[in-house]
């Protein structure tokens, strides 16, 4: 079956986010997801959903920038080298994918640089900034080193959830189904940026919370 799955989405349990856990089903349903990913900064995610796929998650700081881990049962300590938070979450059994590998401006992972293998690259983040430049370079160094390719709007409020997700072929809504579904690689990238306007409000929020 065909999936729609935006794999990398912040909750308010992440310090920089304002989507409260209860309101992603009806999100997901608004939007024609089949379900998302968890991935709170350093915070396993371990939600569970009746009729949606939801995939527990994290995205791990750590000394060589951001590094997502899908499917894993207990956290990867932050601080770590990417390569061995890479070999944690393989021991975990959990998908590694590296989020935001060229961006500029935000704690990212040089893909060519890594010494161990991920899983996958993402090389569409509604949420980078010179989209066009860094997604372009994701998606060239994926298709040279054959990686699997993920997409996700790296959303921090509920306006931006499913802006990028994506499409996989599995054979369940099982979460072993989709992970395995995402290690051989059946999956294609869909998505566009957020919107200035979208940028703008989650600063807001940002500077409302700390008021």
């Amino acid at each position: 079956m065909k999936l729609k799955l935006d794999l990398h989405v912040h909750t308010s349990r992440s310090s920089d986010a304002f989507t409260l856990p209860e309101q992603l089903e009806n999100i997901c349903r608004d939007r024609g997801l089949d379900g998302l990913a968890i991935t709170d900064h350093n915070i396993l995610a371990r939600d569970s959903s009746d009729e949606l796929v939801i995939l527990p998650g994290i995205e791990i700081s750590t000394r060589d920038g951001h590094v997502i881990g899908l499917g894993v049962s207990e956290a990867v300590p932050r601080g770590l080298s990417a390569d061995d938070t890479i070999r944690r979450i393989r021991d975990l059994n959990g998908i590694s994918i590296i989020p935001h590998p060229y961006d500029l401006l935000r704690s990212s992972v040089r893909p060519h640089l890594l010494t161990v293998r991920p899983d996958a690259i993402e090389v569409i983040n509604s949420s980078s900034f010179l989209h066009s430049i860094t997604w372009k370079r994701a998606r060239k160094f994926s298709e040279k080193e054959n990686y699997p390719m993920t997409a996700g709007s790296d959303s921090h409020i509920p306006q931006t959830i499913g802006r990028a997700y994506s499409e996989m072929e599995s054979g369940s809504k099982d979460v072993g189904s989709v992970l395995a579904a995402l290690r051989s690689g059946s999956v294609n990238p869909v998505g566009r940026p957020v919107r200035a306007t979208e940028r703008l409000r989650k600063m807001f929020l940002g500077r409302k919370e700390q008021s």
